[in-house]
């Protein structure tokens, strides 16, 4: 079956990146994870755009998997799943997140070729099985590969009469091209959060652009406080990026969730009037007429 499979696999799906990017929605996005990952230079930054050269990608899977939003479809050619099993490669690095999901999808263990993984395979591994027991699950074990039978020309014909027609539709593209949010670690473990943000209460001033442009409703603003729902982080960077007076951080914390309630105060402007919210509770001036040059009209006049 040897042929046909690698017929199949060859027929892949051109990689695509979608309109949940960071640059195709946020003209100050700073990210290029994507770009960094890239072994063969097959990406560029046009136009605060991402752009594939299709002649350069080999849909190896590192940009699908890296991005933070799972905004990059296609299939990554160079990861083989049998029975189980993440087939050992040494021609490509697994991520970390990537063998937390894989955990999740069913798949236990990596099977070997009879040599010895490389050094970055068994840093990733380790790591992997370190967050995989405080998230309570069972470490991924490695296996050995088992020589597979050979068949004779008869057994190999009768083997694909009988089952070519259901392994033609198993590995066809459509059946493995990867679906929205599929490389989203944070909707394999709700429980726990892989990043905190910070927010500078001194800086904020709650104009509420990162709740706007953050596609992960990370922050809720209610009546009275700002909520920030840590487990939703993916490290996106669109809040950072678009924060005009830069009050935001992201930091990587592995850990069981733990939201933010930042309380803030609801006041009126001295100067204009108009009501303002303010983390400061001796805040007398709206941020607009705080940072306005006396000289100028109030733009409420």
């Amino acid at each position: 079956m040897t042929m046909l499979v690698n017929w199949l696999e060859s027929l892949h799906v051109d990689v695509t990146i979608t309109n949940k990017c960071s640059r195709k929605r946020n003209l100050r996005s700073t990210c290029r994870i994507c770009l960094d990952v890239c072994k063969y230079e097959a990406l560029s930054i046009n136009q605060q755009s991402i752009e594939i050269n299709s002649e350069c990608c080999t849909s190896c899977g590192d940009c699908m998997i890296s991005c933070p939003l799972s905004a990059i479809e296609g299939i990554p050619a160079l990861r083989e799943i049998d029975k189980g099993s993440l087939i050992y490669h040494d021609g490509y690095t697994p991520f970390v997140k990537e063998l937390l999901i894989y955990k999740k999808r069913g798949i236990n263990s990596i099977k070997l070729n009879g040599n010895p993984i490389n050094q970055k395979w068994d840093t990733v591994i380790i790591e992997a099985n370190t967050k995989l027991k405080f998230l309570g699950q069972r470490p991924i074990e490695m296996i050995q590969k088992v020589k597979e039978e050979t068949l004779s020309r008869r057994e190999f014909f009768s083997s694909f009469r009988k089952e070519g027609k259901q392994l033609a539709k198993s590995m066809a593209p459509a059946i493995w091209k990867i679906e929205a949010d599929e490389w989203n670690v944070n909707n394999y473990y709700s429980d726990f959060q892989f990043y905190t943000v910070m927010i500078d209460e001194n800086k904020c001033t709650l104009c509420r652009a990162c709740s706007s442009f953050c596609s992960q409703e990370v922050f809720i603003l209610t009546d009275s406080f700002l909520q920030i729902e840590n487990e939703k982080c993916v490290n996106c960077t669109d809040c950072t990026d678009i924060c005009p007076e830069h009050a935001i951080q992201i930091k990587s914390d592995f850990k069981k969730k733990g939201n933010i309630h930042a309380a803030f105060h609801i006041k009126e402007c001295g100067d204009c009037g108009q009501s303002f919210h303010t983390f400061q509770p001796r805040m007398e001036k709206c941020h607009i007429c705080k940072d306005r040059n006396p000289e100028w009209l109030s733009p409420y006049q």
